[in-house]
């Protein structure tokens, strides 16, 4: 066998051992095998879950928040603990909503689909909160970052939750 005819072998084997991953991702669904339609669907479709959490925030019923979580959520609200879990995570949004009345309005700066089950969004939200145990209505400003997985039922719902403050604390 010739120098260039091993080269070639050799070339082509590399080629060969190169893409065989990519050929087994696609064909499991990972990211290497998403089209921009699918990508498209699926932005449209965290649209969706995030304009259901606004109006849901906004309604202030942990019962229309929890659908919108995965089984193992998790909210990471600022200056707590980590909610882990359904049944936490009801906890939190009881606490929340008996102190809390809401009137925000959340923008979405970015939606990146990383693989066909996993995103995250980032997001800023601005409006009002109604204190209860101030009976006073303050401004509400925070950016937020969640991080969404797609259901078997191709539903996306929020994984991970956390946010902060961006206006000045009270005084």
């Amino acid at each position: 066998m010739s120098a260039r005819h091993a080269l070639k072998h050799f070339l082509m084997f590399s080629l060969f051992v190169t893409l065989t991953p990519l050929a087994s991702h696609a064909a499991t669904g990972s990211a290497c095998a998403m089209t921009q339609a699918m990508i498209a669907r699926d932005e449209a479709g965290i649209r969706d879950t995030m304009a259901a959490y606004n109006a849901t925030l906004n309604g202030g019923k942990t019962a229309a928040v929890l659908p919108l979580y995965t089984e193992d959520g998790v909210f990471m609200p600022p200056y707590s603990q980590s909610a882990v879990g359904k049944s936490a995570i009801a906890t939190a949004y009881d606490k929340v909503f008996d102190e809390l009345q809401f009137e925000v309005r959340f923008t979405i700066a970015e939606i990146i689909v990383m693989t066909p089950n996993w995103a995250y969004v980032r997001t800023n939200s601005a409006g009002t909160t109604f204190h209860r145990s101030l009976s006073k209505k303050l401004a509400e400003a925070n950016q937020e970052l969640f991080i969404f997985k797609k259901g078997e039922d191709g539903k996306w719902r929020i994984a991970r939750y956390s946010f902060s403050p961006t206006n000045p604390p009270t005084q």
